[in-house]
């Protein structure tokens, strides 16, 4: 889906660059209906605008990928971590005492 929005941003950016660069070069045939050089300049400012902001978003999904993969490594790190202790606090101490490092199972 994400990579879908990206697409259709680029590709909405691109036809209204094009259509900019359009108005710009015909501007003869289409001021009869309002068309200006200012409303082209605008399309095309906001189109590039658009385009900013889609590259920054996508930054900062990158970002985000790379720092959650960051979290669930030192997630499974700790993971490991608190299961070695559990199985050595089982071999150490007696059961009746399991609860005060945590453990609830009985075996």
């Amino acid at each position: 889906m994400a990579q879908n929005n990206d697409s259709m941003v680029m590709q909405l950016v691109g036809d209204s660059r094009l259509m900019a660069e359009a108005l710009k070069k015909r501007l003869d045939v289409v001021k009869r209906v309002g068309i200006t050089e200012e409303a082209a300049d605008a399309l095309e400012g906001k189109a590039n605008a658009l385009h900013s902001l889609n590259a920054e978003q996508e930054e900062l999904k990158a970002r985000l990928k790379a720092k959650t993969a960051e979290i669930d490594a030192a997630r499974k790190e700790l993971t490991a971590l608190l299961a070695e202790n559990r199985k050595l606090v089982k071999i150490a101490v007696d059961k009746t005492d399991w609860l005060t490092f945590g453990i609830s199972d009985k075996k």
